[in-house]
């Protein structure tokens, strides 16, 4: 929230004191009311507490107490006013006088006074002024305002209060209390402007001095809908700390155009950065955000965000452009012996991006993302994002889908640009599909229980133009017809079910630069049958003084496939899929469709899980099976002019085609409580005798923001990192992982995270910090560092990272950077405060 936007706050919640007065706390406190200008000491600090309400408790210990709920008996009928007044003197010719107790109220609104003058129009009898002196009190649900004096002329709505103190429930930005503060006059025109002079805000409690917004005047025009602050202070401890001479901002919900708070930072390899954005509020549903930064090491770039939001769509174009990065050219340079392209090399850097969702009618949806980078290390020196420093491919995708009751029709165009930067492991390009035609039926219920589902689909493959060859081969390319109805008739009952099933997959492919040939055309029709079936066992048992059902569900899968050759076939869209208790029933060992994997095997798998009677919550599950082979998997993720190869031992995902077991998969979860889980999965491979995958996660969370989570993954081939140029490097994925949120005092607490690379030996990510929360404020620092790249002798480098913010609740926050993705990221569960 800008500090614009509460003083706003302060205006509304006097505006109502003034625009009701005249028709409306209990028992006035006296002196609670004292001049603007007289200073806060620490005995006026405390007369202020009781009269806002205020009970201190030395066993509340964020904030040491707490007010009285602010809450009026409303009266029997909305209409009805209930006047009420020790003595009361009605005149024609003169001010009619209440005196002594005075309250007045309509619904739930009450003003309280010692004294009310009521002033008439000597010929038309009409009310013409109301002044309520000594102790006004006015209250509503969740606002108090006190003052020394109010008048108000009901004929033209325009009025004052001064010397105001006040009271309103705020529920913005992590607020604990309540807001208040004090003016020295709230004046209400004829024409619904206003005018606040010395107006405070905070929400500390009444005691506490943490830190108030102040401002010398405020004005507010109705007409134009802005409003006007000058000498705007916020003050920390007392001490002003910001200065705004004029501020101006919005008096409704619609935004204005403006200066944004600035932005700052430093990094290792672009300097000291300043950030100054600027807001532009084209229209209610256009809006542009331009944001020119220095870098001390590069220069200034210039970046914009332009937002619209029509009755059909919403999207958003981004893009920054830095013109003759210096840091950039230096690093060209110093290469361009080793790497000669370097030296025509642009070193001008440019990001752009865009992306929009169009409902064109309730049926038809228009997507679109695409994103552009000047050059392979653009992420690497500006992203301040951990998950994108080392993002490798930047999609390029539009697709145009129409849905029915029983179809879905998708047309699409997709390509990727590949980043490959000299100092990071070399990944190949991927295919673009120009276009890609999808068509899916579903059909349920159909007589005998049957289910029919169809699946068609057409890609155009290309090989990006740049990039031809790969290894010194000329790739493949062309269209590929896919089509592919399953039909299955599935049975089900209380104590199992049965699913067989039928189809047949047919892809045809027209093939260009195949083996040298100028075209060549495939086609391949494979019929696939399965069958799906399991029992559901279950007993009741009591552990520990509890009752719970376990159950007992074993299932086979068998799954028939005929051996057709593939191996001629392109590789497009294909790879292996990671073994694990999922894939025990899927019907292609293969992602996409350019390998229809050959079958005759039975998958056999039991699992038993244990649910409470008393919640019906599952306090534990475990799932184990493996697959037995009637047959060698001929078909595999290879490609040979002769129709004759074998994958890799090495590809990420590969098992043995020739063992006559599948690795045993097991999954397994455990709540030994409501607050600590373990979850993970196992896959051993008897072919090599040792692990093939598998992953461990601990959380425990005993209450918000108290975590802990430790995590193990393994994936064998998983890691083909060159670090260290992999000399007796294991090549697996074999990574740990610890993330901490954990209370230390009611006020204190850290954060923390690291991520290590086991079989390469280096740190991943590392993240430590403190966080400080009061009543009112809140502070954390963090540290950190995650790998960037590889140096020249293929040792890790890292980007270093440094967060500061500073929280004031009901106000905002500033910060250098915000490390809110990155903590949700790496500690699951936690729930920011410095976002609410």
């Amino acid at each position: 929230m800008s500090m614009c936007t509460v003083l706003l706050i302060v205006l509304m919640v006097m505006y109502q004191a003034l625009a009701y007065s005249s028709s409306m706390i209990n028992e006035p406190v006296q002196a609670c009311v004292i001049a603007r200008d007289v200073d806060l000491t620490n005995a006026i600090r405390e007369k202020f507490a009781q009269c806002l309400g205020w009970h201190a408790d030395q066993s509340s210990p964020i904030c040491l107490g707490s007010y009285q709920p602010l809450t009026v008996t409303p009266l029997a009928s909305p209409d009805e006013i209930k006047i009420m007044a020790d003595r009361v003197s009605f005149y024609q010719d003169k001010p009619s006088t209440l005196a002594g107790n005075v309250e007045i109220q309509q619904g739930q609104r009450v003003v309280n006074a010692q004294t009310a003058y009521v002033y008439r129009d000597p010929k038309s009898k009409q009310i013409t002024k109301i002044e309520f002196l000594g102790n006004v009190h006015y209250l509503e649900p969740d606002k108090l305002l006190i003052a020394r004096k109010a008048t108000i002329n009901p004929q033209d709505k325009s009025g004052k209060t001064e010397d105001v103190l006040y009271r309103f429930n705020v529920n913005k930005h992590a607020a604990l209390l309540p807001a208040w503060g004090r003016a020295r006059l709230m004046q209400r025109f004829p024409n619904s402007d206003y005018l606040l002079r010395q107006a405070t805000y905070t929400t500390c409690a009444p005691q506490d001095k943490a830190w108030s917004l102040e401002a010398k005047s405020i004005v507010i025009d109705d007409k134009k809908k802005v409003g006007v602050a000058r000498d705007v202070k916020l003050r920390i401890r007392e001490w002003p700390i910001l200065y705004v001479p004029y501020l101006s901002f919005p008096t409704t919900k619609e935004r204005k155009s403006g200066f944004l708070m600035p932005l700052t930072g430093y990094s290792n390899v672009g300097g000291f950065d300043l950030g100054i954005p600027y807001y532009w509020n084209i229209a209610p549903n256009y809006d542009l955000t331009l944001t020119p930064q220095i870098y001390t090491k590069r220069n200034v770039m210039l970046g914009g965000e332009f937002r619209y939001l029509t009755a059909n769509s919403m999207g958003r174009f981004t893009g920054n452009f830095l013109p003759n990065d210096a840091a950039f050219r230096n690093f060209l340079n110093s290469h361009a012996d080793e790497f000669p392209s370097f030296r025509n090399r642009s070193n001008n850097r440019w990001l752009w991006s865009f992306l929009d969702t169009t409902q064109i009618n309730p049926n038809l949806r228009l997507n679109v993302n695409v994103q552009q980078v000047s050059d392979d290390y653009y992420f690497q020196d500006f992203s301040t994002n951990l998950a994108l420093i080392t993002q490798r491919q930047l999609l390029r995708q539009a697709d145009l889908t129409y849905s029915t009751d029983h179809w879905t029709f998708r047309s699409m165009v997709q390509s990727f640009q590949t980043l490959h930067p000299i100092n990071e492991t070399p990944i190949a390009d991927q295919y673009e599909r120009l276009p890609q035609l999808h068509a899916r039926g579903y059909y349920y219920d159909l007589p005998a229980q049957a289910n029919l589902n169809i699946t068609g689909q057409y890609d155009q493959f290309f090989w990006p133009t740049s990039q031809r060859q790969f290894l010194g081969v000329e790739m493949p390319q062309g269209p590929r017809f896919h089509f592919n109805p399953v039909l299955s008739l599935p049975q089900r009952s209380s104590w199992g079910f049965i699913t067989p099933s039928g189809e047949f997959v047919e892809n045809y492919y027209q093939v260009q630069n195949n083996w040298n040939d100028t075209h060549t055309d495939y086609n391949r029709f494979i019929p696939r049958f399965s069958t799906h079936g399991g029992l559901f066992f279950d007993r009741n048992f009591n552990w520990l003084g509890e009752s719970y059902t376990q159950t007992l569900e074993p299932s086979l899968f068998y799954l028939y496939v005929p051996f057709y050759n593939q191996n001629q076939l392109p590789i497009y869209d294909t790879a292996n899929l990671i073994f694990n208790f999922d894939q025990l029933f899927r019907t292609n060992r293969f992602s996409g469709f350019d390998r229809i994997g050959d079958a005759n095997q039975l998958s056999y798998a039991l699992t038993t899980r244990w649910l409470s009677e008393r919640s019906g919550v599952e306090l534990a599950s475990f799932s184990i099976g493996q697959i037995k082979y009637f047959s060698d998997r001929r078909v595999q993720l290879c490609r040979s002019p002769t129709g004759y190869c074998v994958g890799s031992r090495y590809e990420i995902g590969q098992v043995s085609p020739f063992y006559g077991v599948s690795p045993i998969a097991s999954r397994a979860i455990y709540h030994f409580n409501p607050f600590l889980k373990i979850l993970g999965d196992y896959v051993w491979d008897p072919a090599t005798s040792s692990t093939n995958n598998g992953n461990l996660n601990l959380h425990y969370q005993p209450k918000s923001n108290a975590i802990i989570n430790v995590g193990y993954s393994y994936l064998i081939n998983g890691d083909v990192t060159k670090v260290r140029n992999n000399e007796g490097v294991d090549n697996a994925l074999h990574q740990g992982i610890v993330s901490v949120s954990w209370p230390i005092s009611d006020r204190w607490s850290t954060l923390g995270a690291y991520s290590y690379n086991i079989s390469k030996d280096y740190s991943m990510m590392s993240l430590l910090g403190m966080q400080y929360d009061s009543c009112c404020w809140a502070v954390r620092i963090m540290g950190g560092r995650t790998f960037k790249s590889l140096n020249q002798e293929y040792l890790p480098q890292y980007n270093n990272n440094i967060y500061l913010q500073i929280l004031l609740k009901g106000l905002g926050s500033v910060a250098n950077s915000d490390p809110g993705s990155v903590l949700n990221t790496y500690i699951p569960g936690y729930n920011d405060p410095f976002h609410q």
